[in-house]
């Protein structure tokens, strides 16, 4: 019998009002959800200073708001209306206080644009490539979009975005969206104008500008895919992306329609090896080389226009719904298309990864101790998140995993999902609790480590299995696979694991030369 999907259930769940702080720290405006942003800089041919008019169309969701506190660094502002009337504010370097002419009541909206110019600190960088050639790239992860324009510098409120970006005539401009203007102006610039009609987090409302080649690589389902690259690496880019097309056709296959107008691969002179800004994927110049060997990185910028982009975490400490989802999907990519022993060697590597780093550092993915922004991101987000979804992948099966893994993305597309959401829909799915399972490896710190031995009973031909777990801490719950090898025959059985220590006890036919636990790589762990 089909069951109802826990899209209508979850969103009155969903419902209530959001806290005045999230957990990682972030102080929310009360009573206030952004709608949509026009960003318009002026970029000069030579000169780092830049000229910007940011317009954010604000609705009041509860009555009283006097005030707004939007997210600025150390631009000058110059001006700042609500509609026509001009507003009395105030600027730390931090914080742009608008007070607003009178207190609206909820359900009104208004635009308030704040005028600006300066050198960015972060987020805007105009360099040189490495070619020699001037630049102009956004950089905003996590929290650094306020550095070049206002707002709220935080994925909780997501918005649609414009950007009108006027700059010398010889550049191209990319952003997210789809793009509504090309004009050129008799100053010698050019107008180019990108808008998105899905809401985007801030830290993916990006651009960049600079003289590319760009190609049209072709389209799958109406989606059109492109590449904007620097001239001198054209082959380079074309060979590095080149499987792109089967990357979008593959993860819309098995989650759900792309969530955007384009898909923009574009070459970028920026600090991340890749970043995932919403149809505009930035990737480092220093990746790209026409040997292939970033296309790992290439699937996991493309499964986060799902997965981060589209639903984004509502709080930084959840941020492993983003990057965990991402290395993982990343993965599963290559056990399509180059079968299982590719995935397990991509998913050995996040294993040897996280080991490292628990040892160093330990702690849990979700870590209430982190509060400062440029900080809360870490290898367990990436690798361990990853590793929690291909567990629960074998503890649910295939199917009930993947359905699952759709009604979450068709129930929080475009919107906020936290840890809690994902756990409720895969339940939903597992037709079971998984209190259990999301508590010990998400919100609690380490993994365990098995140590097996066994004895063989002639008489009663049964292997009688010991297993331990010696691991501090969390005494961990899972379902394990044992293996019993005699000669080309394998026995399997599956036992409930939740003790430090507990005995089994399984009849087989003959002596097993030897016992594995876990032969298919679906736990993480270490085995003493």
């Amino acid at each position: 019998m089909k069951r109802p999907s826990l899209w209508l259930f979850v969103l009155a769940c969903c419902s209530s009002a959001s806290p005045a702080f999230s957990a990682d720290g972030y102080q929310r405006v009360a009573g206030l959800d952004v709608i949509h942003y026009r960003i318009g800089l002026t970029i000069d041919a030579t000169d780092s200073v830049v000229t910007g008019e940011t317009g954010i169309l604000v609705s009041f969701t509860q009555d009283g708001v006097t005030r707004i506190p939007f997210d600025l660094g150390i631009m000058m502002v110059d001006e700042v209306t609500v509609n026509t009337t001009k507003a009395v504010f105030t600027h730390d370097q931090k914080k742009l206080t608008v007070t607003l002419p009178e207190a609206y009541p909820s359900g009104t909206r208004r635009t308030v644009t704040i005028k600006y110019h300066g050198q960015p600190r972060d987020g805007l960088f105009i360099m040189k490539n490495k070619f020699g050639d001037r630049t102009i790239f956004a950089d905003n992860f996590s929290n650094r979009a306020h550095h070049w324009f206002p707002g709220i510098d935080h994925p909780y409120d997501k918005a649609t975005a414009e950007f009108i970006i006027t700059a010398p005539e010889a550049y191209d401009v990319i952003a997210p969206g789809r793009l509504m203007e090309r004009t050129h102006l008799k100053n010698g610039t050019r107008r180019t104008h990108w808008r998105t009609k899905t809401e985007i987090p801030t830290y993916c409302m990006v651009i960049g500008a600079t003289q590319f080649s760009v190609i049209q690589a072709g389209s799958w389902n109406g989606i059109p895919v492109s590449y904007y690259l620097y001239p001198e690496d054209r082959e380079n880019g074309i060979t590095d992306f080149e499987r792109s097309l089967r990357m979008l056709e593959f993860y819309t296959k098995l989650i759900g329609p792309y969530p955007y107008s384009k898909l923009a691969l574009v070459e970028s002179t920026t600090r991340y090896g890749g970043m995932e800004n919403a149809s505009a994927i930035f990737f480092s110049e220093r990746s790209i080389r026409g040997t292939k060997q970033g296309e790992g990185t290439v699937a996991h910028e493309i499964a986060h226009q799902w997965f981060g982009d589209s639903v984004t975490e509502t709080d930084w400490h959840d941020v492993w719904l983003s990057e965990g989802f991402a290395t993982y999907f990343g993965a599963l990519f290559f056990e399509r298309d180059e079968g299982r022993d590719r995935f397990m060697e991509m998913m050995t590597r996040n294993k040897d990864r996280y080991l490292r780093t628990f040892a160093s550092t330990p702690g849990p993915i979700h870590d209430p101790r982190k509060t400062d922004l440029s900080d809360v991101l870490t290898s367990f987000h990436y690798v361990k998140g990853a590793w929690v979804l291909h567990m629960l992948r074998g503890i649910m099966g295939d199917n009930a995993f993947f359905a699952g893994i759709r009604d979450y993305y068709r129930t929080y597309r475009d919107r906020n999902a936290t840890t809690d959401d994902l756990q409720r829909v895969m339940a939903f799915h597992a037709g079971q609790p998984l209190g259990w399972f999301f508590q010990q490896w998400i919100y609690e710190p380490g993994h365990p480590i098995y140590a097996l031995d066994w004895t063989w009973n002639a008489q009663a031909k049964q292997a009688e299995v010991r297993i331990r777990q010696t691991q501090a801490g969390t005494v961990y719950e899972m379902p394990l696979n044992l293996a019993f090898y005699t000669g080309d025959t394998v026995v399997r059985k599956k036992i409930q694991s939740n003790g430090k220590e507990q005995r089994v006890t399984i009849s087989l036919e003959a002596e097993p030369e030897r016992v594995v636990l876990d032969p298919d790589g679906w736990i993480l762990k270490e085995m003493k």
